[in-house]
């Protein structure tokens, strides 16, 4: 509880920061945000392979850091999005991949500037927690480790197969559900002209599909599009890194081992004498 305690006072004071340094930013990602509803993103028609190979990724690292380590031209990072909360209670000190992006960016503002258009019209469509497709696509979010990178950022729910199982939804029912989440925003990426597409192990663990499943439903849509994607970078925890490694760790011998530890309170702390902040605006 004192950890959690320790992340919601975190949360404030980097949500305060951001709401001052970053208002304008948020306010264009907000206004150029996109909806894509329900099977849009499985539909749209994919241009001519823009680069000759897909290269892989694996590492053990946050999402935030390989967007540093390994973002190459145009990246966008995949949020596993709470499907009717802006950043699934990241301010009350919430731990997981999408709280993580939200501590390193002005995500959660972003967020809850789509709530009206996303989450809040997303509560009819539960679908016995498998949720749908549909994903907001959010552009030039600022990420700060020292120095400000924009990304792109696609937020999309994943589906629990444990309680959609428990809601009496079949396996076949969500085993289809997974493996169209992921043609969805592989689909939305490659639309949007992404180079470096940075994504975790969606759907692993505690959501209920083994490592070895998710990756080889990744190895899959790669294969079917070879060259969509100039790169795919998996931001996977220790447990799952196995799995996608033997499918596709072929550039990083040795990540440091971060991904599933215990959050380091410090990393929530940024350096920020890089930043240009608005006249009136000054950091203690």
């Amino acid at each position: 509880m004192a950890e959690k305690e320790e992340r919601a006072a975190q949360a404030a004071k980097h949500n305060a920061l951001m709401r001052g340094a970053f208002a304008s930013e948020t306010a264009a990602t907000v206004e150029a945000a996109r909806v894509y509803d329900e099977g849009e993103g499985r539909a749209l028609v994919l241009p001519e392979p823009a680069h000759e190979a897909t290269e892989a990724v694996v590492t053990r690292a946050f999402a935030p850091e390989a967007l540093y380590r390994f973002g190459k031209g145009k990246t966008v990072l995949i949020d596993p999005a709470s499907f009717t909360r802006p950043g699934g209670a990241y301010e009350d000190g919430s731990f997981g991949p999408e709280q993580i992006l939200c501590s390193q960016s002005n995500l959660y503002q972003v967020l809850c500037g789509v709530k009206e258009t996303f989450h809040d019209a997303n509560r009819d469509y539960r679908r016995g927690q498998l949720f749908t497709d549909r994903a907001a696509y959010l552009p030039d979010v600022a990420f700060s480790q020292g120095a400000v990178r924009k990304a792109d950022v696609i937020a999309i729910a994943e589906p629990l197969r444990a309680r959609a199982l428990e809601n009496h939804r079949s396996e076949r029912e969500c085993d289809n559900a997974l493996a169209q989440r992921i043609e969805a925003f592989m689909n939305i990426a490659v639309a949007n002209e992404c180079e470096t597409l940075i994504v975790g192990a969606f759907g692993c663990g505690r959501l209920g599909w083994s490592a070895e499943h998710v990756a080889g439903l990744f190895k899959a849509w790669i294969d079917e599009h070879p060259g969509a994607l100039g790169r795919v970078v998996f931001a996977v925890p220790r447990a799952s890194f196995d799995a996608f490694d033997a499918l596709f760790g072929k550039l990083e011998e040795a990540a440091p081992a971060v991904a599933e530890a215990v959050v380091d309170e410090d990393d929530d702390e940024f350096d920020l004498s890089s930043i240009e902040l608005p006249e009136g605006i000054t950091l203690r």
